[in-house]
């Protein structure tokens, strides 16, 4: 569809023409980054009811990048044209990016803070690996392995978590290479188990290939907006069905009781437990466990709902942006930087944030405050300091320092390997 329209228009004017729709992109990224420092650094909404609406960004952030960056891998594969040679070098380009994802987020996970922040760039890595054989693909056909996996993976999943041992859960990192055990751990986290695993995490980035994948300088707004609509109401409303008209809440608070009936747990209260969601996975001792939407719980009307909300704020951003431009270039700013401000935030809170010392749990300090633990402080610091970071960066440089590196060294390796036929 986006290729007929763009016959015969001249490479510069089709680039000139998108810049509003690139930067709405980078605006949708940065609400993904203020949405994070959100999850990361602000109150901790399990323990404070002031605070309980700010787990609407759990979840929804992680998988909004996840939807952008299967744009990402679109635009680098050749958008709504897909040659065979711009699909070869995009291929080794993705490639590249892909493994300096994986070791950077094995390095970072070395970096400890008391907040235990699940790093998700060696997740990202993978993903990025996976799609190599699809990137021939249209958008309808994008779309349609979207809609299986976000359905067969999670089924996938369940079946066989059943079937295996419990296995880490935590970083991946470069220290898991020491030993088989720590290589099998590794293995099954990234791809089953851990906080963004494979398996349930690609039908994210398939759906933004997909919307790559009809152009971004021809898809109507009105129409994300409807297909973000519709996934988020299959999501929650499917889940609501299952939940209450067909028995399923009632049958996993029945399940729960016996285990947390000595601590003194209510109905009410594991009701609100079923809701907050869990760490990428959902039990396999019932099958009603696939039917919540809570955040990270890998279902699929978690993945329909998230998927849906990434593309809502996607929609709207691509409506608004060409008419509001100057008011969002912070965001802008913050979004075209995402991956340095990502690393400066988990650097910041190595720094300001201790690990607290567990040795003697009799005679435990008291919890710091202000900008040394998660609160308003903690999250105005990281977020203002951000905004204003990246939007004086981008006055000076085109890029963030960390997405320059992943540039220079992904195009200067394709160039030599793979030089333009075209």
């Amino acid at each position: 569809m986006g290729a007929t329209a763009t016959v015969g228009v001249p490479e510069k004017a089709r680039q000139a023409d998108s810049l509003p729709r690139v930067l709405a992109l980078d605006a949708a990224r940065g609400i993904a980054v203020l949405g994070m420092f959100v999850v990361h650094t602000g109150p901790n909404a399990s323990f404070s009811d002031q605070a309980s609406w700010l787990r609407f960004f759990e979840g929804r952030s992680s998988a909004l990048f996840a939807v952008l960056a299967g744009v990402s891998v679109a635009l680098l594969s050749g958008g709504d044209r897909p040659t065979h040679d711009r699909t070869r070098r995009g291929a080794l380009r993705i490639a590249v990016r892909a493994v300096l994802l994986v070791l950077l987020g094995l390095a970072l996970a070395h970096l400890r803070s008391g907040i235990g922040v699940m790093i998700i760039l060696a997740y990202y890595g993978l993903y990025f690996l996976c799609t190599l054989p699809l990137l021939r693909l249209r958008a309808r056909s994008l779309a349609l392995i979207a809609l299986v996996w976000a359905i067969a993976g999670p089924i996938a999943s369940f079946l066989i978590r059943e079937r295996i041992a419990e296995s880490y859960l935590g970083n991946p990192a470069f220290d898991m290479f020491g030993t088989l055990e720590g290589l099998r751990n590794l293995a099954v986290e990234l791809l089953l188990t851990g906080v963004y695993p494979v398996l349930t995490w690609m039908p994210f980035v398939l759906a933004g290939m997909a919307l790559g994948r009809i152009g971004i300088r021809t898809v109507r707004p009105i129409a994300v907006l409807a297909a973000g609509a519709v996934l988020a109401l299959l999501g929650h409303g499917g889940s609501w069905v299952a939940q209450q008209l067909l028995g399923g809440r009632a049958h996993l608070i029945a399940a729960l009781v016996p285990e947390y009936a000595e601590y003194g747990f209510t109905d009410a209260d594991l009701d609100a437990m079923l809701s907050i969601g869990s760490l990428g996975t959902v039990s396999t001792d019932s099958w009603w466990w696939l039917t919540i939407d809570a955040p990270h719980s890998g279902t699929p009307f978690d993945i329909f709902a998230v998927t849906g909300a990434a593309l809502l704020v996607t929609g709207v951003l691509l409506l608004i942006t060409p008419r509001a431009g100057v008011v969002l270039r912070p965001l802008i700013s913050a979004g075209s930087c995402a991956l340095s401000l990502y690393i400066l935030h988990l650097v910041a809170l190595w720094a300001l944030v201790p690990v607290p010392d567990y040795s003697d749990l009799e005679n435990l300090p008291p919890l710091p405050g202000g900008i040394h633990a998660p609160g308003w402080s903690l999250l105005a610091l990281v977020a203002i300091g951000a905004l204003v970071l990246a939007t004086l960066w981008r006055n000076v440089f085109r890029r963030g320092p960390a997405e320059w590196l992943l540039h220079r060294v992904s195009l200067g390796i394709t160039k030599r390997a793979v030089p333009a036929s075209e």
